[in-house]
């Protein structure tokens, strides 16, 4: 990734049940924790244009998903979570070996999946979730749809294959490009190496249990997420206490499209809900 954070910050690598975690970390040690999940393939490094926002009242880690791209490293390549309640359990030996007992977690794409479930399975240890373009709440068809695109450049990873679905996840944004197309191409090399769980569509029912307070933020322009207007409806309707903010011609991406909104917009969330419902 060309854009790097002003942010000061460290590496750490966190024993799990699965293996070691490897996470940036930035921030006051005494502050109020932060974890960041990123999307699928590319690396906790999509957060560097947010660290130096996010870390000036707060803790911040964030994370390379265990058995994705990145510097976690799996123990056995067959052992790696492959459901959400799964990853909600990685997550909690990763806040265990960080002395965290709660904290507010922010997900990207997959990562905002994760961060779903660890607010349904594990809900004791969750304040508050943001949810950056999450997979899980768009319909099952739209889901199938992400899985073909995938599956079409992993089985056939022609070069123009590989352009297409740059174009399809990223948008038109040169910045976005620039930053993200290199581990596109990375994954698409070397996905029958990536151990990692599919985030499908999460039911209605276990929506209906995240009681913590909820930031859902959607690119208007989100060809992964799909219609950002039914993704809305959908968890106006199932998340008790969401916020949701589609912004207008941003794609799926937004933390470093639109990295100052994005801020912005976290930090006065973070300010504004309780996390005591």
């Amino acid at each position: 990734m060309k854009k790097i954070s002003d942010a000061p910050h460290e590496i750490l690598n966190i024993s799990t049940r699965y293996g070691d975690t490897y996470a940036l970390a930035s921030g006051p040690k005494d502050a109020p924790p932060i974890v960041l999940l990123s999307a699928m393939g590319v690396t906790s490094k999509m957060w560097l244009p947010n660290l130096a926002a996010l870390s000036r009242e707060h803790r911040v880690y964030a994370l390379d998903t265990i058995g994705d791209l990145g510097g976690s490293v799996l123990h056995d390549s067959e052992h790696y979570p492959k459901n959400g309640q799964a990853y909600s359990e990685w997550l909690v030996d990763v806040f265990n070996e960080l002395g965290i007992e709660r904290a507010d977690v922010i997900g990207a794409s997959m990562g905002g999946w994760i961060a779903m479930n660890h607010a349904i399975h594990t809900p004791e240890r969750v304040r508050r979730i943001v949810l950056l373009g999450p997979m899980g709440l768009p319909s099952w068809w739209t889901t199938l749809k992400v899985m073909s695109h995938l599956w079409s450049v992993f089985l056939f990873p022609t070069q123009s294959n590989i352009d297409r679905i740059i174009r399809w996840a990223l948008g038109e944004n040169p910045q976005v490009h620039d930053a993200f197309a290199d581990f596109i191409r990375l994954g698409v090399k070397s996905w029958t190496d990536l151990r990692v769980a599919p985030p499908l569509n999460l039911p209605d029912d276990q929506l209906r249990m995240i009681k913590s307070p909820a930031l859902l933020l959607l690119g208007e322009r989100d060809n992964v997420i799909g219609n950002a207007m039914e993704v809305a409806k959908r968890a106006r309707r199932l998340i008790p206490h969401v916020e949701v903010d589609i912004i207008p011609n941003t794609g799926h991406m937004m933390s470093t499209e639109m990295p100052d909104f994005v801020n912005s917009r976290i930090l006065d969330f973070l300010k504004e809900a309780t996390g005591e419902l």
